[in-house]
């Protein structure tokens, strides 16, 4: 169902229908448990009292470990229920959910099941199944399936999920529902009408934001499990320092590279050429004042690369005056008209600094050698205790951070800061690339 643009009663029509079915879906997807533990603890219930009932004559202590017994059957009972019901729905109960979430909230939770792992037959005639043998293949595929199930950690959260969700989630989701059902009821009694109108306007009234208690909860509880949750951590720490390594070393190789084919090769010419001159000082003064002119251009060309090199590495103006000004700088530099407006009070931290400053250069070059553009903004900004670059021009569009492209690596360098890069770059412009690092001001 989709909600007529701007307001008036179509739209909040069209809402109160939409609320009313998220509100069932809702209940339906966290009613299992529920459903399930009540009937059993009632059972329960009526065994223990039946059991009581029969011993009331006994004496105290008889009745007293009677009681304990019940009671351990009883939860041992609601347990057995509570489990087979969660290995066998949980997964497919939190995967609905999700989607939900996921179509209705923009939340897009992503998590990983452990697999089944694959069978292999050993020399000795056994079936392995990555944990224990087996005599038949039939025998080791059936425990591989029982182990991925059971011993699953995301399957264990997602019942988690299930079970705070019967409790927390389901009362609000089914209030619209039950209080409209109840209003219809009422106002078909005679002399309840008014009362019956008031409840059906009253459930209808919460129809809309009843069903919106799914997000808190499933940002809490539909993701990653803890455990696997750290894991991902550790892991993309892990590719981090990787990139951060590989980063390294593509930069000394740079520096190295610059420094031998640029200033020491000039310099090497510079020795030949003074040593060319001083053998024809005597002999031939003009040729060798033409030399030693062509070696000074050499050393002031020299010069001009070592500085150059050493503004890539760490460039003055940033050191000296800061983000902002080095991001003007870099304007002024560029081919393509850049504007440049500023609303951050103070500087970052250093590092922050830096890679901010160099992902918003990358930026602009890529602007200047792909987007074809003739305007070009550079927004920086801080608010929320995080630093944001959003660099915007009216190109070609079509940005995109491809596996070998300039912005993937940006990404994984503001990754090392805790840092995201939102890209939105349609085909035909025009494109907005925001990087955004948490950090604190000096």
């Amino acid at each position: 169902m989709r909600i007529p643009p701007g307001g008036g009663p179509l739209r909040w029509c069209a809402e109160i229908g939409l609320g009313l079915y998220r509100s069932v879906v809702v209940a339906v997807l966290t009613c299992v448990f529920p459903l399930v533990a009540v009937p059993v603890g009632v059972a329960g219930s009526h065994v223990a009292y039946s059991w009581s009932t029969g011993i009331a004559g006994a004496p105290l202590v008889v009745r007293a470990l009677a009681a304990v017994g019940e009671t351990l059957v009883v939860m041992l009972w609601i347990s057995l229920a509570l489990w087979i019901t969660h290995s066998l729905m949980s997964r497919t109960l939190a995967k609905a959910a999700r989607r939900c979430a996921a179509s209705w909230l923009g939340l897009r939770i992503e998590v990983s099941y452990r697999p089944v792992p694959q069978v292999t037959r050993v020399a000795t005639g056994y079936w392995w199944d990555g944990h224990e043998y087996h005599r038949s293949e039939r025998e080791a595929r059936r425990r591989a399936k029982v182990e991925a199930r059971f011993h699953d950690p995301q399957l264990h959260w997602d019942g988690v999920w299930a079970l705070v969700a019967g409790v927390t989630v389901l009362p609000v989701a089914v209030l619209p529902p039950l209080v409209l059902a109840s209003g219809v009821r009422m106002a078909l009694t005679p002399g309840l009408v008014g009362y019956g109108v008031a409840v059906i306007v009253a459930g209808l009234a919460g129809a809309p934001f009843a069903w919106r208690i799914l997000r808190p909860v499933a940002e809490r509880f539909l993701g990653p499990a803890p455990s696997t949750r750290l894991g991902r951590r550790v892991a993309e720490l892990e590719a981090i320092r990787a990139d951060l390594t590989h980063t390294q070393a593509v930069e000394l190789e740079r520096i190295e590279r610059g420094l031998h084919d640029g200033a020491q090769a000039r310099l090497v010419a510079m020795g030949m050429s003074m040593g060319a001159a001083e053998q024809l000082i005597d002999t031939n003064p003009d040729a060798a004042k033409a030399l030693l002119a062509q070696v000074r251009a050499t050393s002031a060309t020299a010069l001009a690369e070592l500085r150059s090199l050493v503004r890539g590495i760490n460039p003055p103006v940033l050191a000296e005056r800061g983000l902002v000004d080095a991001v003007r700088a870099l304007a002024l530099d560029s081919s393509v008209n850049v504007e440049v407006r500023s609303q951050v009070p103070s500087r970052p931290e250093r590092p922050v600094e830096s890679a901010v400053y160099f992902a918003v250069a990358e930026l602009l070059a890529n602007v200047a050698k792909h987007s074809r553009a003739e305007q070009v903004t550079v927004e920086l900004g801080y608010a929320e205790r995080t630093l944001t670059a959003t660099v915007s021009d009216d190109g070609v569009g079509g940005a995109g951070a491809s596996a070998s492209s300039g912005l993937s690596g940006i990404e994984r360098r503001m990754a090392a800061f805790g840092g995201r890069v939102e890209i939105d770059s349609p085909v035909g412009g025009p494109t907005h690339i925001t990087v955004a690092v948490p950090c604190e001001l000096s």
